[in-house]
């Protein structure tokens, strides 16, 4: 039997991004031979075996790796970087299958296309076009002068079009990568669903559980951008100290907005109730999630939320977190047809509220809708599962070395 030979390229540290960690692994555990190029900021260039991967790190300084990034859709500048460092490692080792994490990195096809008879699958993480309106980088002097959304728009559908195969996380974007001309059947639907025996695997870190035991908690994992809605959220927990005086609210996760968040919560005197945990790495996440009582998405709605495959959603139904979700599109979907929690009006701190004291003073349902959710993850949206038709693909692909 003859498998292919997949190189995976990506623009920051590795293992820190689970979804690409989870598509090497079950790509190997399927007969495949994995590379991943990973470019950041290391201390030196190394190649290294982690899980079966063979890591070639790229060490550069992360201030000329960001240019690279938020300027991509503007000057070919990584488009030729990645070339480089691709040419490099095909000189002497043989790939079948390129495999580009996320739209930026998508320019180097066309100049790898000159040189080599390649695969090349583009694997779109989110809906960066849509995403970068909200990054405060691309918003802030000098960066928004250089930065044209018009130009982003012409990219995506000529990087696209380079691509044999896109594997994206939600029908939403596969919608969108279907309307910039790619064929349907060029198109691979695989969400962040979340791998559970990994998570199985994991030990309680007891001093996160005991710190929150007593208290009844809502927890949110993530990124702080603007688009996540988080200040909407402590607004609603300062105004419920009252009514649920062992209220908390567990911010796991960092980012742009921590600043402001964190002015938010002094406004509204609500520092003892808002714990900042900070990034933490997966295994600690399953504590927190066994600490807590819900489940946050507090998403506002945009074309990237409304069309989004949220890790935490499917971590939070697993652990039997109630879900408390906005009507983004993706989210009031899962949620209501798999029964697994509420969902408000994005931004609506009275309707928030409501559905707080709702899951707070009636216990059966908190429990009910958080049955739902792990047995749903279980049965439909465990990495397992939704990773099949990825798997499928590259078979099909190897068909026709």
């Amino acid at each position: 039997i003859f498998y292919m030979n997949i190189l995976m390229v990506l623009d920051h540290a590795f293992p820190s991004d689970l979804r690409v960690e989870n598509e090497a692994t079950s790509l190997i555990k399927a007969g495949h031979n994995l590379g991943l190029l990973t470019i950041s900021d290391y201390e030196n260039d190394e190649t290294v075996i982690y899980k079966g991967i063979k890591l070639y790190k790229k060490s550069i300084s992360k201030f000329r790796l960001n240019k690279m990034h938020g300027l991509a859709g503007m000057i070919p500048w990584m488009d030729r970087f990645l070339y480089k460092q691709i040419s490099r490692i095909l000189d002497y080792e043989k790939y079948d299958a390129i495999h580009f994490h996320d739209l930026y990195l998508f320019g180097a096809a066309r100049l790898l296309k000159k040189k080599y008879n390649l695969f090349f699958i583009g694997d779109m993480h989110e809906n960066y076009v849509e995403v970068i309106k909200d990054y405060k980088w691309a918003n802030s002097f000098p960066n928004k002068v250089f930065i044209s959304h018009r130009k982003w728009e012409r990219k995506e559908i000529e990087w696209l079009a380079e691509m044999d195969k896109v594997i994206t996380v939600s029908s939403g974007i596969v919608d969108r990568i279907i309307s910039k001309g790619v064929e349907q059947d060029d198109v691979v639907l695989v969400p962040n669903t979340i791998h559970t025996t990994i998570f199985d695997e994991f030990e309680i870190d007891q001093e996160i559980t005991e710190k929150f035991k007593d208290y009844f908690t809502l927890v949110y994992v993530g990124g702080f951008v603007s688009n996540r809605g988080l200040e909407h959220v402590i607004d609603g927990v300062a105004r419920l100290k009252e009514e649920i005086p062992n209220l908390r609210l567990v911010l796991v996760g960092d980012g742009d907005y921590r600043n402001i968040l964190e002015m938010k919560v002094q406004e509204c005197n609500a520092h003892e109730i808002v714990h900042f945990e900070g990034w933490m790495d997966q295994k600690k996440i399953k504590s927190y999630l066994i600490a807590s009582d819900i489940g946050l998405i507090p998403f506002k709605r945009t074309p990237q939320t409304d069309n989004s495959s949220s890790n935490k959603l499917f971590q939070y139904m697993y652990f039997e977190l109630p879900i408390l979700g906005t009507n983004c599109t993706s989210v009031k979907k899962l949620v209501e047809n798999e029964k697994c929690g509420l969902i408000y009006e994005t931004e609506n701190v009275d309707e928030f509220i409501k559905c707080i004291l709702k899951l707070y003073m009636n216990k059966r349902l908190r429990e009910e809708l958080g049955r739902n959710g792990k047995k749903s993850v279980i049965n439909k949206h465990s990495w397992d599962v939704t990773t099949r038709d990825m798997i499928s693909m590259y078979n099909k692909l190897e068909n026709n070395l």
